[in-house]
Formats: C-alpha cells, structure tokens, sequence
C-alpha cells in the first residue's frame, strides 16, 4: 500500500449530532449557481488603497445612503467619504448617469477613473465632481487608457485607433480583416501569461501592439444552429505539427505620425512575449521563444527604428522555457529591471541591467514564485506572491532589492491575495482557506495582524456537510502527492461508500488546496451528502511544485498523471469504508484526457467515467499548449500514439459518458467525435451527449443541467 499522512482534517461545520436532523441538503441548482445568489460569500465592496496615499477605501453606508468611505490603517475612525448621492449629482452634471459607485483606477489620493460604458471619467473626490475625459465608439474592443494623457487606445473591425480625445481619434492600422488583427490581446491564444495586446509608452507618446497574421492558419468549421438554415462559422485553429500564426509587433509614434515594425525577424512561427517598454521610452524588450519552446532569447529594440541592438540574455531546458511575466523595471531606475524564471529549478527573481549583466539572483527559494507586484516608494523592498512548498497555499511577501532573507507577511493558512500599500508599511490581506470563506484584514510590514475588515460568516451552516480531509500520497517514485477527500455527512466506518475521483491533473492546473469550497464545486458537497466519496489528486504535472515536478511528463502526456492517480486509487483501496467495486472518475478537458486514459489504461479498476470536452489526441490540439508539452506530431509520432485515448479504447470495460460543446473552440469537437468514431470500430458501447450552441464550458442553466446529468449517471452505475 502506498504511504498516506493526513496532513489536515477540517471539519466544515460542526454540528451536535441532536442537532443533524435539522440540517439541509443542498439542491443541485445551490450546489452550481448557489455562491453567486443566495450563498454568496459576504465581500466588501471596492477596497483599495488610494492611489500612492495612506488612506485605504470601501463602499459603505452612511446615514442610509452608501458612500465611498477611507481611513488611515492605525486609525480608529474614518477620515473621510463621499456619498453617492454627491457623485451621481456631479455625474449628471457631466452628462453621465449612474446608478452605483463603479469600478474604480486610482490615479492620485482624490481621484480616480471609471467607464461609463464607453466614456472615460474622471472623479475627484476632494472638489466632488466628474469630468468626462475620453470616449470610444460603441463596439470597440481591448481598450487600455494611458495613465498620463487619458488617451485610449482601442481596436475596431480588427484594426488598431486612439482616441485623443472625446473629438479627435486616429486610425493606425488598415489592414485588419478575416486572418489579421492589430492590438488584440488574443495572440498565441493566450499562452506564455500574454494578455493584452497593446502597450502605452511610459510617456504617452507612442504605442505598440501585436499584428497576428493567421490567414495560412487552417480555417476550422464551427457550427450555428440558431439561423435558418444553420450557417457555417470558422475560426483560426492552428494544430500541432501545422502552420502556426505570424506575429509581429508594431509602434506607432504619435509625435511624427509613423508606423514602424520591429525587426523580430525569422522563423515567422516563433512566439513573441514579454513586450515592455524601457522607462525612458525608446526602447522595447521582447523575449522571441522558438516554436520548439525550449530556447529563449530576449532583445532590447530601438522602438522607432525597428532595429535589435542586442540581445540581454538567453535561456535554454531540455523540456521547455515557459516565461509567464514580463521584465519588471525598478522604480527611479531606467537601466535595471527584474525577471521571473525557473532556471535553478524554481520561480526565483533575478535582476538585469540594460546591457544584458545579471547582476544578482536576489531570491533562492524552493518554491515558486507566483507573481511580482511591484516596489515600495523607495525602491529599496520588492513585493510578491508565491506557492508554499506543497502548493496548498499562497502568501505575500516582500524582500530586499539587495537581497537577503525574505519576510512573509501573510501567517493564516490558505490562499492570500495581498494589496501593498506603496510605501510598504501595509498591506490590505484577503484570505480564505477551509475553515473561513473570507477574510479581509490589514498587516503591517512584518506580518502583524493591526485591523480585521471583514470575517464572513459560513454561508453554509445550515446544510449537512461533509468532513473534507487534505492528505498527502507518495507516488511510485517517492514524490509527496497532495489529495482532498470529502466524506460523506456522518460517515459510518463499518458501512460501504462507492467514491467518485474529480481529476483535472494537467499543467497549471493545481487544485488541492487549503481553501474555501465554494463555486460549482460545492457538487462535491453535494454528492457527499449522497453517499459518495469524491477524491482529488494533484499528480505530477501540476503546477507550483518547481520545474521538476511539472516537466515529468513532456513528451509523454498521460502516462505519469494515470500513474499518480492510481497510487490515489490505492490509498481509497485501503480504506475499509471503501466500495472499490465502485469507483468513479470525472473530468473536464484535461481532465476529460485524463477521465479517458484512466478508464482504458487501467481496465477493471472503475465502474464509470464522466469526460467534458476531452483531448483524444494531441494532434487535434492547438500548437502553442500541445507542442509544449508534446513536441510535434513528425518528432514525437511514439509519444502521441501513446498518450492518445484512442489507442486504449478496446480496453474500455466501464459506463462511459462524453460530453462535448458542439461550437467548442478550445478542445475541438472532434476530438469526441474521433473517439466515438473509434468506439463504434471496435464495438464499444458508451453514452454520448452534446449542448448545442455552448463552448467549451456550460455556464448559468446549460450548466445546471450539465451536473444533473451527470449526478444521475453516477447514481445509476455506481
């Protein structure tokens, strides 16, 4: 039998047992739609600090109008508000009408910027008025306001415009059509943490942007079945080992009205990322990836001539180079900036000047870094979150530019989301974790607790919950796995429970953590409460665990995560209050890969599996995530042929759902179409259901009936 610690035991509610009989059991439309009505987690609204001042902000009550409300940290009361009676009055005066206090981007301590739709505002809460600054066309897309002239920069019709102001507005590109865009955030489909498309000059006199040309991408059909008669809509869908799109990166200057390309050079095929600017505003960095993800060179442009002038530096890893967060530039330095990377094993921070000299790795932890979050005022502390060793939690720490001994400044377990005051002497710390749904306080520079905001109540103390047990499972090779185990209510050891395994078990896609079970995953409670075990394993592959531990399974996808899941399967095996002849797996996406392998590359174990919108082949998967992991199709033939589910179908002994989107872009349809194609081949008999007109995920309703459908197939075959 496989090792076993229970590392922590929750009990998410404690309730007398002459007190069980009055407890609820959630509905199914509670369980998926629940958190987001009647059993939302208490939040409070719209607090952030002030700009670089030392006042923090909410949205409160006051004498029964609500108000935008801010005080110092140490002090008792409040310093001061702004009703919103006051704002809309000011608004109206604008020619704006409200109806709430929006979201709000502080610019200073008494203003801040907020859409209206597309009107750009500007409030300040000092004079109490609002100014309309800007204004786009109805239907424009991935705007992004220069935080100095309020000009925004916008695209429309696949083509790149700023609005320089409410009148005047400038068409920078002209050549957008079906296959080429310019200034969209959508480029390598997202990878490589590329989520925006355009970037203002540190003085606001100039742009970049991303042009994707993907007109030699093969068009893939998707069908809409809400017209008469249904019409065809294509979409770009570059498949591994195909063409890939072409990016460029181009710069407009404002001043001279010109447009220039940088030199990123060939192959056309590799990835462009990381773009930033210098701070002094003519140079550029771009870090190219080669198509084979394995080699990394970042250059330093002269922004308007387009030319390189050199290249900083250069990594390489047999299994692959993945950058997720561009070069941070110090605060008051124009030559020396901070960049994220794995090269020692785990994310660490590393500092570089201009000319491409390391000039020190300035953290060394054993555990990866998440995210930077910027400087204090002085430039002397950097900010950052990062995953404990076991990845079961996240903290916010900060450390010295120098270097030195980091100081966490989060201590409760569970998942920290931190706001740093600019000087650092604050932070605002929202956490949850298994035992608290939310809660919101103020620490002080070393981790001291000075204020609570907020300790939502449990939202579910009315309902009969299950114990939720984290553990840790030693895989074949030793490696410490993470698992969570949700029992059902009152659960009898001398009884019987059949156990249903949730597994998504793919790259950047951890889920075993010390934290609040909210969401639709609050089905998990709701089979628990029907009797079943749900079991969640973190395999090897996951993330926030270091490079070795997600870079086992290049090339090789699916043999050491059914491997990992398996030691899972044991551990259940060895609980007497364990049915293992009725065992059950249920998974999305890469999950749904992993629902299938596991049910064909170990027949016998399971009685039935539930695949959402699976992988059945890595060729039917698109270029920038597959060839990461896989390689191409032409130097790995081996590889796919044995990570395909549809190799192991003859094995398939067990109920078998699959559900798909039908106008899936992420997973393309036909990756169940192939499998069910395959099962009817070789006389295998399985369930097979699809949701016109939804995507990749359902959501609302679609998904209510989605869980339905599959809580009935598990009741009826385990």
């Amino acid at each position: 039998m496989k090792a076993c610690t229970l590392l922590l035991v929750i009990l998410i509610q404690f309730i007398p047992i002459s007190a069980q009989d009055s407890l609820k059991t959630l509905s199914i439309e509670q369980a998926i739609l629940g958190t987001q009505n009647e059993l939302k987690v208490e939040n409070i609204d719209g607090l952030s600090w002030m700009g670089d001042g030392q006042y923090y902000c909410w949205i409160d009550s006051t004498d029964g109008d609500a108000a935008l409300v801010w005080q110092r940290p140490d002090a008792q009361k409040p310093a001061g508000h702004f009703l919103f009676g006051d704002f809309k009055m000011a608004a109206k005066k604008a020619g704006v009408s409200v109806k709430r206090f929006p979201g709000m981007t502080w610019q200073d301590t008494h203003a801040f910027r907020f859409w209206k739709g597309s009107t750009l505002c500007v409030c300040n809460v000092q004079d109490t008025t609002v100014t309309v600054v800007n204004e786009i066309p109805e239907g424009a897309g991935d705007r992004h306001v220069d935080e100095i002239t309020m000009r925004v920069a916008y695209t429309l019709d696949n083509n790149l415009w700023i609005a320089m102001d409410r009148e005047h507005r400038i068409q920078v590109t002209f050549d957008g059509t079906d296959g080429i865009t310019n200034g969209s955030g959508y480029v390598h489909r997202s990878e490589f943490g590329i989520n925006e498309g355009i970037f203002w000059s540190p003085d606001g006199k100039a742009v970049a942007f991303y042009r994707k040309d993907e007109r030699h991408v093969t068009t893939y059909p998707l069908v809409d079945i809400d017209t008469t008669p249904a019409t065809l809509r294509n979409t770009r869908y570059p498949m591994a080992g195909q063409a890939s799109e072409r990016v460029s990166v181009g710069v407009y200057d404002i001043t001279t009205g010109s447009l220039t390309f940088l030199e990123t050079g060939q192959p056309f095929d590799h990835y462009l990322t990381s773009v930033c600017w210098t701070p002094r505003g003519d140079e550029i960095l771009i870090a190219h990836l080669n198509r084979n993800q394995d080699y990394l060179r970042m250059l330093r442009y002269d922004a308007f001539t387009g030319k390189p002038m050199a290249t900083l530096f250069e990594e390489r890893d047999d299994q692959w180079v993945e950058p997720s967060t561009g070069p941070l530039f110090i605060n008051g330095s124009e030559t020396r900036f901070l960049w994220l990377s794995k090269r020692d094993g785990f994310n660490n921070i590393y500092q570089y000047d201009l000319s491409g000299k390391l000039i020190r790795q300035i953290t060394q932890h054993k555990f990866d870094i998440i995210k930077l979050d910027g400087f204090d005022t002085d430039a002397k502390k950097i900010f950052y979150h990062a995953a404990s060793a076991d990845g079961l939690h996240r903290h916010g720490y900060y450390i010295s530019i120098r270097g030195g001994k980091a100081q966490r400044i989060t201590s409760a377990p569970g998942q920290h989301r931190v706001q740093f005051r600019s000087d650092g002497e604050y932070v605002v710390d929202r956490y949850n974790n298994l035992q608290s749904p939310n809660k919101i306080v103020i620490n002080d520079a070393k981790g001291n607790e000075k204020r609570v905001l907020l300790d939502a109540p449990n939202n579910l103390l009315e309902f009969d919950l299950g114990e939720v047990k984290l553990l840790e499972i030693m895989a074949d090779n030793g490696t410490p796995l993470m698992a969570r185990m949700i029992l059902p209510p009152n659960l009898d050891e001398s009884k019987k429970y059949p156990a249903i395994i949730y597994v998504y078990g793919g790259p950047h896609g951890a889920m075993v953590q010390d934290s609040w079970i909210s969401s639709w995953r609050l089905w998990f409670q709701f089979m628990a409460q029907r009797g079943y075990i749900v079991f969640t394993l973190d395999n090897r592959g996951t993330n926030n665990r270091g490079a070795d531990f997600e870079q086992i399974i290049h090339r090789q996808l699916g043999t050491v995560e059914v491997a990992d899941q398996m030691a899972g399967v044991e551990y259940l095996r060895s609980l007497d209050y364990v049915d293992d002849q009725r065992l059950g797996v249920h998974g999305w996406s890469y999950g749904g890969f992993l629902t299938l392998s596991m049910l064909t590359r170990e027949p016998g174990v399971f009685n039935a599996g539930v695949a959402g919108g699976p992988v059945t082949d890595w060729k039917y998967y698109e270029i920038m995530y597959g060839e990461r992991y896989m390689d191409t199709p032409q130097d790995n033939p081996a590889g796919y042929k044995t990570a395909s589910p549809l190799t192991y179908i003859k094995n398939l002994d067990a109920k078998c759902l699959i559900i798909h989107g039908c106008v899936d872009p992420v997973v393309a349809w036909q990756n169940s179409l192939m499998y069910l194609r395959k099962a009817i081949d070789n006389q295998k008999h399985l369930d097979y259901f699809v949701y016109p007109g939804d995507e990749h995920n359902m959501r609302g309703q679609d998904r209510v009936h989605l869980y339905t459908m599959i809580s009935e197939y598990f009741f009826e075959h385990l």
